[in-house]
């Protein structure tokens, strides 16, 4: 696990740097509050200053002229070296030189880089509280609740400061020292079927995702890889055995998903019992911590870049154990191809991506009263000139849905352990990208290189995490969620009457389910709240069409957002302060 914090000033408009008392102060506010986490490490140079925050003992590559986190796949190169061609495998990685200072995204942009650049400073960090809290505290982008609200997470250019930028996936950001201006590349994605029989598409993906495991830059019996009944981590688990590495696997799950047969925990157990690797569970409804102070620790690590709290409900105690036992990081299995199903539009493409927005909603939705800022779509992510809808939406899975929904969850992640994603590597992705559509759709392409070794054992049918809708019933997260609409914190970010008609919803009839609308009233007394229930029915006419975003899953997202803006605000005050 680890943080980059890494600043630079241009030496003629601004003299000096020292930044070690920030870094110190953001590296405590950074790492988790439930660990004894490992020393910072600090680099400095003339105008340059970077700190590696709790870096693990694998993971982490350090050289005079560079830094990046995550896992290498193959030849390392000259990683360090500013304008060499960067190594495959999945990071962060920052490079300088005297003259210099480059960002660079892998092809996925698995590992967020933010940075802010002005006229006398670069600021990049792996932690978007980081820069803020450097920057002096937010300047908030109205535009970043919007996208919280619809989708949960942050969209594919969003970040909570209007001054921070995220870095795209598969770019580079080149700064000059001496004139100090940036430039930023995107490397093209080119995605054209190439010739073949479907036997010979699936060899070369097979060899390619055995050469992706087979060259993980990782001590494999110190690392464990997160087993699922599905496809993708079935797949790196046969590659891995295929090329003599024996991992040790881990489920999470709850004791309830055990007692259903085609769940993820019990279909992996089988999967496990089938390549004779070790396996174990690691049961997120087993800790005792309450739901409070781990919501809070989830926007903490999380820095309101997803809503995901489900996995994260028992306080990243699970998480907290991995670290302590000495384990270094864990193998994910993302999809990088992504377009699972057929689908009819370019609208239908980006919502499936999980790129919603307001106006998709129906004008008589609850989001389109909130009075929400507008949202921008950014046009490197509409669909190009022949592009077909397949290859569009596979597109929109490897540019917005690995950078913008799985990337925060991976951050989560990294402030225990390390991560490393195979089949993110640019060859399994360059394979992905040539294959014909039929192999695209319904997953067939890893079901194709998973199967014969596994046939006879099922896909898992149902996921082993807590259900949202039990999550939102619970009576604390409600008693929050009450307390942060009627505090100020929202208050930079949505009116005083979009609060009040997110909690006029949660009380109507009309959009809330009875357990969490009694609830809700009792935490609306307790909070001394007056809606009587005119002023709900008057608040929230009756939406009638289908409606997967329901008001407690709105008013649970606000929440999120209110607690991050306090986040900030407090990062900034104790970053700066002389004490």
């Amino acid at each position: 696990m680890a943080d980059l914090i890494l600043e630079c000033v241009c030496k003629e408009r601004q003299s000096g740097l020292d930044a070690s008392a920030p870094f110190a102060r953001i590296a405590a506010r950074l790492a988790p509050d439930n660990i004894e986490v490992r020393p910072t490490r600090t680099l400095t140079m003339p105008d340059l200053s970077a700190a590696i925050v709790n870096p693990s003992p694998e993971g982490v590559y350090i050289a005079e002229s560079g830094v990046m986190l995550g896992a290498i796949i193959g030849d390392a190169g000259r990683w360090c070296q500013v304008g060499a061609e960067p190594p495959d495998g999945t990071y962060a990685l920052a490079r300088y030189s005297a003259a210099t200072v480059e960002l660079v995204s892998d092809a996925t942009a698995s590992r967020t880089l933010w940075y802010a650049l002005d006229e006398c400073r670069l600021i990049a960090s792996t932690s978007q509280r980081a820069v803020i809290a450097l920057l002096g505290g937010p300047s908030l982008n109205r535009e970043a609740v919007t996208w919280l609200l619809t989708t949960g997470s942050l969209g594919p250019d969003a970040s909570w400061d209007l001054r921070v930028r995220r870095l795209p996936a598969d770019a580079r950001l080149t700064l000059d020292r001496r004139t100090w201006q940036a430039k930023l590349v995107q490397r093209p994605a080119i995605f054209a079927p190439g010739p073949g029989t479907r036997e010979e598409h699936l060899a070369r993906l097979r060899e390619a995702v055995t050469w992706s495991c087979a060259h993980l830059d990782i001590d494999t019996e110190r690392w464990l890889l997160p087993l699922s009944g599905g496809l993708d981590s079935r797949a790196i688990l046969l590659a891995l055995a295929r090329c003599g590495r024996q991992p040790r696997c881990v489920t999470w799950t709850t004791h309830a998903s055990m007692r259903r047969p085609l769940s993820d925990a019990r279909v992996a157990r089988v999967v496990a019992r089938r390549f004779r690797a070790e396996h174990r569970y690691a049961f997120l409804d087993s800790s005792h911590e309450a739901v409070g102070p781990a919501l809070q620790r989830f926007v903490e690590l999380g820095e309101g870049a997803t809503d995901a709290f489900a996995a994260y409900i028992d306080g990243c105690a699970m998480w907290r154990g991995m670290f302590a036992e000495g384990t270094y990081g864990v193998i994910r299995g993302d999809d990088p191809l992504g377009a699972r199903r057929r689908v009819a539009s370019v609208e239908s493409a980006r919502i499936d991506a999980d790129c919603t927005l307001v106006s998709d909603h129906p004008a008589d939705h609850l989001i389109r009263r909130l009075g929400l800022a507008d949202q921008r779509w950014p046009r490197r992510l509409q669909p190009r000139a022949g592009e077909g809808l397949t290859a569009y939406r596979m597109r929109l899975t490897q540019q917005a849905v690995i950078p913008n929904v799985l990337a925060p969850l991976t951050e989560i992640k990294c402030r225990y352990l390390e991560v490393a994603n195979p089949l993110l590597s640019r060859r399994v992705i360059a394979v992905g990208r040539g294959f014909p559509e039929y192999l695209l759709l319904y997953g067939r392409g890893f079901a194709g290189i998973v199967d014969p070794k596994t046939r006879l054992i099922p896909h898992a049918r149902f996921r082993s995490l807590p259900g949202d809708r039990a999550l939102l019933e619970d009576a604390e997260i409600i008693r929050t969620i009450v307390a942060e609409l009627t505090s100020t914190a929202l208050e930079d970010a949505m009116s005083e009457q979009a609060a009040l008609t997110l909690l006029a919803a949660l009380a109507s009839p009309i959009h809330t389910p009875p357990g969490i609308r009694r609830r809700t009233i009792a935490a609306m007394k307790a909070a001394r709240v007056v809606l009587p229930s005119r002023l709900a029915y008057r608040l929230t006419p009756p939406y009638r069409g289908p409606d997967p975003l329901t008001a407690s899953r709105l008013a649970f997202r606000a929440t999120v957002a209110a607690k991050t803006l306090t986040l900030l605000g407090d990062d900034a005050r104790l970053t700066t302060s002389p004490t």
